[in-house]
């Protein structure tokens, strides 16, 4: 069940998604593109909340490999 962000923001090397904090899960997905093979490093998902420092989690940071086919 995929959750949809209050905003988000699409760059070239990265996703801004911006959403509220509640009781409820919330899952979010995100898919990578590739256009040459390859070995690309993937950087964790990152969250932290906007006025409070404290609070904030970078999880998930691995490797990505394209095979020439």
């Amino acid at each position: 069940e995929e959750s949809q962000p209050d905003y988000r923001d699409i760059r070239d090397d990265r996703i801004n998604m911006f959403t509220s904090v509640g009781r409820k899960r919330k899952d979010y997905y995100y898919m990578v593109r590739a256009v040459s093979p390859g070995t690309y490093q993937l950087g964790p998902v990152q969250a932290d909340a906007m006025y409070d420092g404290n609070y904030h989690s970078y999880h998930g940071a691995g490797v990505v490999r394209i095979s020439d086919r």
